[in-house]
């Protein structure tokens, strides 16, 4: 009986909650504070994608400057894509044949392999929704990928981060579908369709910047295609292997260490038990 009232009033929203209305940035519905509330309570407003933003610290609350802050990020994007879409034919004296690390065209054929492996993953992207199926989708997919994978060469890309991406950007779509049509400034330059990859790009790098330990792999950097060497040379553990062997030791032990003194004794990892 105990056990049900805990969960009843997990359950039960507070009697002084706020009150979410769609497409309204009024304060204090859209403080920093209330929005973790409704968070947690699964009831955020839309557009969703904008309380997310401000939750990742990527935009200010509606109290700060939402305008600028949005130009800032528009502007990163063009001016990365730009930096990393050079053409080879451009820089006289290269060699396409070069194998020199500082060869545009060594970096070009690199660049295509890159997307040819995430382009892999983006298809196969939630295979029931039918927005991802569109190719204008796929392609605005590999191109948010490929652009952040390439400024985060240390890390590039990884299987997988294609489904990182892809509630941010369904989201995103999603705001600009049910958003009506009188809207104030600040919900017009957001929502505006020319911008989606620029803020794809935005959400999926705030998400990233709590989740890049995850795909490190130990002293193994990828290669500039995004693929990792093949080498039998023991590195260290990522921040995953770091972790699971934290929780092992630290909670698995005093909660059953019947198992943990048999995976020990098999010599089994944590990650390879929660297979």
């Amino acid at each position: 009986m105990e056990n049900n009232n805990i969960l009843l009033c997990l359950r039960s929203p507070t009697k002084d909650r706020i009150e979410i209305t769609e497409y309204d940035l009024k304060l204090p519905a859209w403080s920093l504070e209330s929005l973790k509330s409704a968070a947690i309570e699964l009831r955020l407003g839309r557009p969703r994608s904008l309380a997310w933003a401000i939750m990742l610290n990527a935009l200010p609350p509606p109290s700060g400057d939402i305008i600028s802050s949005l130009e800032t990020h528009r502007n990163f994007y063009n001016d990365l894509k730009c930096k990393l879409s050079m053409d080879p034919r451009a820089v006289i004296g290269d060699d396409p044949l070069s194998q020199n690390d500082e060869s545009a065209w060594k970096q070009h054929f690199c660049d295509i392999e890159l997307k040819a492996l995430i382009l892999q993953d983006v298809v196969r992207t939630f295979p029931d929704e039918v927005y991802f199926r569109e190719k204008e989708v796929q392609d605005l997919m590999v191109d948010v990928l490929f652009f952040w994978a390439r400024s985060h060469s240390h890390v590039g890309y990884r299987q997988g981060m294609h489904e990182i991406l892809a509630p941010l950007l369904f989201e995103l779509h999603l705001d600009r579908k049910f958003a009506p049509v009188n809207l104030s400034e600040t919900l017009k330059y957001y929502l505006d369709v020319n911008y989606l990859e620029h803020h794809s790009y935005m959400l999926f790098n705030a998400v990233m910047k709590g989740m890049e330990k995850f795909y490190t792999t130990g002293d193994v950097v990828p290669s500039a295609s995004g693929r990792l060497p093949t080498c039998k040379v023991v590195h260290n553990p990522n921040e995953v292997v770091r972790y699971l062997e934290k929780v092992k030791d630290e909670y698995l032990v005093s909660c059953d260490s019947q198992l943990a003194t048999r995976l020990v004794e098999h010599n089994i990892s944590l990650e390879l038990f929660g297979m």
